[in-house]
């Protein structure tokens, strides 16, 4: 029955006006509370929770601005049903709201981006609360969804979330994050990682919804200094992280990501990333270092420093690290 009111709400787009109500929107507000009783109803059925994420996502993408006034209702289910059941299909419907009701979006003012950024920080502090209660090795589909629904926030709301005081227990999340082991997971942590730092440089950080142009902007004094700022209260521990995680745990298609995300750390920080470094490869347990190679990769860093535009570091740390044997 789902997916049969999910095909119909995608096919069914008459062509009204955006500043104009839309028929199509009373058939979904009737269907909301229905959504939401099956929701509460089959917490521990994942099947029919991601279908009803899928039709409350659809309802969104097909129909927009009209849907407005039902937003406030969409956000309560969206908000209760991830809190009673810890599935990261919550988390992409919420990516359809805040892709669609950005800031500047057209036809979007700015009272609706400003609700579904607090929406989005409501969502934040749940998942904050269950990365608390249980680790990352039982979450990580839920880890992977929260940290592709942040790419599209550095995307659409990058001032807000970077000021926010979220930002900081966020980027502890995906610290903790990155002792995952799967893929996916550690792909979309290593991304969010590796265009959180872009925002401490002067070049505003390419996403796949950049033109060429978009990626040409500055970043502002302010954000680079913030940025800067929770680097430096989190990023030994994040270096430690990547490192160990290139060396022992992660899969060889995340290399180039981690090592993205350290290039982009030396960019915003070089000499007190290059002490980070020497200082996780000197808490390396004996016999992890072949002799000599801890001296040879801090002494390539230390003659790079100056060169990190030109990626000679990027040389350096691209790959598995044969620190190892």
């Amino acid at each position: 029955m789902l997916e049969h009111i999910t095909t119909f709400i995608q096919a069914v787009r008459p062509s009204i006006p955006p500043t104009e109500p839309n028929p199509a929107v009373k058939y979904c507000e009737e269907l909301l509370p229905v959504l939401s009783a099956l929701a509460s109803n089959f917490v521990k059925a994942l099947p029919i929770q991601e279908r009803v994420c899928r039709c409350w996502r659809h309802m969104v993408l097909s129909y927009r601005t009209a849907m407005v006034p039902l937003l406030p209702t969409l956000a309560h289910d969206l908000s209760t049903g991830f809190q009673a059941s810890h599935e990261g299909c919550y988390l992409w419907a919420t990516d359809a709201i805040v892709r669609e009701f950005s800031e500047g979006a057209e036809f979007v003012d700015q009272t609706t981006s400003d609700a579904v950024y607090q929406f989005f920080e409501q969502q934040s502090v749940a998942f904050l609360r269950i990365l608390n209660e249980l680790p990352p090795q039982d979450l990580p589909d839920v880890v992977e969804d929260f940290f592709r629904l942040l790419d599209d926030v550095l995307t659409f709301f990058a001032e807000k979330s970077i000021m926010s005081p979220l930002a900081e227990p966020i980027l502890s999340a995906a610290i903790t994050g990155l002792t995952l082991q799967q893929l996916d997971p550690l792909i979309s942590v290593l991304n969010y990682v590796r265009r959180l730092l872009g925002f401490g440089t002067p070049q505003r950080p390419y996403s796949s919804f950049s033109s060429p142009d978009d990626n040409s902007m500055t970043n502002p004094p302010e954000i680079q200094a913030a940025v800067k700022r929770l680097a430096l209260s989190q990023g030994e521990t994040l270096v430690q992280r990547i490192l160990t995680g290139m060396m022992f745990t992660f899969p060889g298609d995340c290399f180039p990501d981690a090592s993205g995300a350290l290039i982009t750390l030396f960019k915003v920080l070089p000499q007190q990333t290059a002490a980070w470094i020497q200082g996780t490869v000197q808490m390396l347990p004996a016999g992890t270092v072949k002799p000599g190679e801890a001296e040879r990769l801090m002494k390539g860093i230390s003659q790079n420093l100056a060169d990190v535009e030109k990626r000679k570091i990027r040389t350096i740390l691209q790959g598995k690290p044969s620190l190892c044997f």
